[in-house]
This record gives structure tokens, sequence and C-alpha cells, in this order.
């Protein structure tokens, strides 16, 4: 990804690398920190004191954040163009900042004892 934004990556006014092998990194790249991202949820949420239905929420909302990735996969897939696609990522995003919410008010609300 860091060739993608150097003064390099331009030659002559022509991309080097082309905005449909762009969108495809961009999902490989937000894929690997989803899934960071699903793994520190999962250990953490259940030691929150927060409601069942809570933590199931932003269990599912954290889940919905793999979406993200595949939007931008789908944007590389389908031509580079995001305006050609449905705004699928939005759905991830959503996902993710539902479940930091969750886990944040968790955080608050549990009592760290030593």
């Amino acid at each position: 990804m860091g060739g993608t934004f150097n003064e390099y990556s331009i030659q002559e006014g022509n991309h080097i690398l082309g905005m449909a092998r762009f969108y495809l990194r961009e999902g490989h790249s937000h894929g690997n920190f989803m899934s960071i991202f699903n793994i520190l949820i999962g250990l953490t949420l259940e030691n929150l004191m927060i409601s069942e239905r809570l933590k199931k929420i932003c269990s599912y909302s954290a889940m919905a954040a793999i979406m993200l990735p595949v939007g931008l996969f789908l944007t590389g897939v389908m031509g580079g163009d995001p305006a050609n696609v449905p705004p699928i990522g939005m759905i991830g995003i959503l996902g993710v900042a539902a479940s930091l919410i969750i886990m944040i008010i968790g955080a608050f609300k549990t009592k760290v004892t030593a």
C-alpha cells in the first residue's frame, strides 16, 4: 500500500497502479484490520458489565464490519469506480462505529478491581 501514495506512483501523468487494483488492495488490507478487530471484540466483550442484549448487538455489529472490505473488494472487481457500486462498505463502517460505542459504554460501566 505504501507505493500507492508516494511521488513515484505517477509517471508522466499516468498512474502506475490502476484504480481497480487499488481498491482490491484496499479490500485486502481492511480485511486484515477487521479480523484483528473481531478478535479483540471477542476477547474483551465478555468481561464488560453490560447487558446480554448489548453484548449481542455489539457482537453482531462487529461481524457486520466485514462488509467494509467486501465493499472495497467489489469496487475493485467492478472497475474501480465507486459511483457504480452500491454502498455496501457503509454497513461495515456503521458496524465498526456501533460496536466501538458499545465497547466504550461497557468500559465506563466496568469497574476494575486489582
